[in-house]
């Protein structure tokens, strides 16, 4: 039974629909026309529109099922996978196309299936002469030949030299074109059956010199060329189904008359490599254990200073998370007094030898005073940064005196601590949550902590958020696998970008790693009228800014497309120039392709359209158009599989 997506979800249904325009498209390029030859040969007995998707969304798929059908067969489709959109038709009278969701062997815990053995060629060639011959094509091998076959009426000559593989090809090239309507698209059909055939039974189909599909799809129908070259498609591929089925059958019966069946060869079975064994050999000259338990001594000794520094107080009242400084918070914050060598002393005391503490960061040696050592942080709102163990790797530190130059300062690079690999605030809050229902990045620690405050409301409906903030690095591919990681399939991502130049510029760095997310939605928020949601906390109160931020959510794909236009069409856009209506659509193009990946392509369509004063089905033909102009496609970005 195959278990189907409602079509209630009219942003997915409409996104599986685009899909296919853009793989019709792709299609009449030779390169697409050759992968689509390429999928039907692996995917037997699929419509031509399960074809054309399979060959847009994952060209490599090898073996499909739905969800339920790989559980049925003992088989666990992995955890954030996204499915491939295939289309079905209506049940019946009256009902609606509806969108079915498939995933590849590669995304589950199968090992992959063994490659299939290719048959014995000689009785391959012995089946499909006897198929040409029940067709009225008399076969004959023969020396001499100026050419590798030639044909005259209803005989078939072919060159007695060619490699087996070569001759069962020419055979199969020549069958398909007995067994089609004669027309301008004969020969063109015939060629690509001759290429799924090869594909399946390991043969070697001939050159055909083949123009590419575009231009003998305007042959076949002038009016409407993509509409051919489907048509074409779907007559070769269900033509290939009914040769495959009519050749299998007659490799079994000579199978089961022979005398002395023959042993099947021995198919060894690959283990699947086991990809979380990695080996990486420690450089470090001090053990990361003996890291980790300094620094947790030294969030310990910065959390007992918290209580008394009242610029902390302060500070923290400003942001609006003052509950962050209690100790069941969760948050770990502390302080850093201002002496040079405050902490250097008492993890002394507590036994921590100066290598220790110098390769984690927490000390520096003076290159004015002989090399004696100091505190690195000092006089600092501490905010202690996690492994994904849970193991404290590392600080960042808020300035509290107004003097220092920055006004944040990481751990420097340690054997535990690499910034762009880690993310503030996520393994504490997955102690609490596990996968959450969303995640949310923000620009700063404080920032992590307001949002955290901010999206605690929507607990009361079942919604668990996590709050994160890059250690003072864009976000980087390493953070995005972190989250991905810990992630549900259906976890939504939101970016928060502040509401000015530098916001605009942070969604211009995140936007392409961002829209890779590979479970639920990518969304992007921000606080309107404030500086940064710590600021909006403090001025309008939880949920204030809650409702203040859900109203702000939108995709990241039609944020990006609303910023590309901008920049596009800084004196506005003039519907009736059509260089700029070129430009729209080219500008739009990529954003649009994310959106089909994420089910938003209704609300982007409206939107850029709404910006541009056009409808949402002319931008929507015209990308299709620009397309097809193009002959080529911005390539999505590319999903985990």
């Amino acid at each position: 039974m195959t278990t189907r997506t409602h079509p209630g979800n009219r942003a997915l249904l409409h996104a599986t629909m685009l899909t296919l325009r853009l793989a019709v498209a792709d299609l009449t390029g030779a390169q697409g026309w050759s992968r689509v030859l390429d999928v039907a040969a692996r995917h037997p007995g699929r419509s031509v529109n399960d074809v054309l998707l399979i060959a847009r969304q994952c060209p490599d798929a090898t073996e499909l099922a739905t969800y339920d059908q790989w559980r049925a067969r003992g088989v666990h489709v992995r955890r954030g996978e996204r499915g491939l959109a295939l289309l079905r038709p209506p049940d019946g009278a009256g009902g609606a196309v509806d969108v079915v969701k498939v995933f590849d062997i590669t995304q589950t815990n199968a090992a992959p299936s063994p490659r299939r053995p290719q048959p014995d060629l000689v009785p391959v060639v012995a089946a499909l002469a006897a198929l040409a011959d029940r067709a009225g094509l008399t076969v004959r091998l023969r020396q001499g030949l100026p050419a590798a076959a030639r044909a005259d009426g209803d005989r078939l000559d072919l060159a007695a030299n060619l490699p087996i593989s070569a001759t069962a090809g020419h055979l199969v090239h020549h069958l398909a074109q007995r067994m089609l309507p004669a027309g301008p698209a004969r020969l063109v059909q015939a060629a690509g059956i001759a290429q799924i055939i090869a594909r399946r039974f390991g043969l070697q189909p001939p050159d055909t010199a083949l123009p590419e599909p575009r231009r003998w799809a305007g042959a076949l129908d002038p009016a409407a060329p993509d509409r051919a070259v489907v048509d074409c498609a779907a007559a070769v591929i269900s033509a290939a189904d009914s040769l495959t089925a009519r050749l299998r059958h007659a490799l079994h019966r000579a199978a089961a008359t022979a005398p002395t069946p023959s042993r099947p060869a021995r198919i060894p079975t690959q283990r699947r490599p086991d990809r979380t064994a990695v080996v990486t050999p420690d450089a470090q000259a001090t053990d990361r254990a003996a890291l980790h338990a300094a620094n947790a001594a030294a969030a310990a000794f910065f959390a007992a200073h918290l209580p008394a520094s009242r610029a902390a107080a302060a500070y923290l009242r400003s942001r609006g998370i003052t509950t962050a400084a209690d100790a069941e918070s969760g948050w770990q914050l502390g302080v850093a007094p201002p002496s040079g060598d405050a902490l250097l002393r008492h993890l002394r005391a507590l036994g921590f030898s100066a290598r220790v503490l110098l390769d984690a960061g927490l000390v520096a040696a003076s290159r004015l005073h002989d090399g004696g050592l100091y505190d690195l942080f000092r006089d600092r709102l501490m905010f202690p940064i996690h492994a994904p163990g849970g193991q404290i790797a590392g600080f960042t530190g808020r300035d509290l005196s107004g003097r220092s130059k920055a006004k944040f300062y990481n751990t420097p690079a340690t054997a535990v601590f690499r910034k762009s690999e880690l993310l503030y605030g996520l393994a504490p809050q997955l102690r609490q949550h596990g996968a959450p229902s969303q995640f949310v990045v923000v620009e700063g620690p404080t920032d992590a902590i307001a949002a955290h405050l901010a999206y605690a409301g929507l607990a009361r409906d079942g919604v668990t958020t996590v709050t994160v903030a890059p250690c003072g690095t864009a976000f980087t591919a390493a953070q995005l696998a972190l989250l991905a990681a810990d992630a549900g399939p259906d976890t939504s991502l939101i970016m928060s970008f502040d509401a000015d130049d530098a916001g605009a510029r942070a969604l211009d760095r995140a936007y392409p790693l961002a829209v890779t997310w590979p479970h639920g939605r990518v969304l992007g928020t921000g606080p309107a009228a404030y500086k940064d949601i710590a600021a909006l906390l403090a001025a309008r109160g939880a949920d204030e800014a809650l409702l203040d931020l859900l109203a702000a959510e939108r995709p990241l794909p039609l944020l990006g497309a609303e910023r590309a236009l901008a920049t596009a069409f800084p004196e506005g856009f003039h519907a009736d120039w059509p260089e700029a209506r070129v430009r729209a659509n080219r500008t739009v193009a990529p954003y649009l392709l994310d959106a089909v990946r994420h089910g938003d392509v209704d609300l982007l369509l409206q939107s850029a359209a709404a910006q541009l004063g056009i409808a949402p089905h002319e931008l929507s033909q015209g990308v299709v158009q620009h397309f097809g102009a193009a002959g080529t496609f911005p390539d999505p970005a590319p999903h985990r599989r």
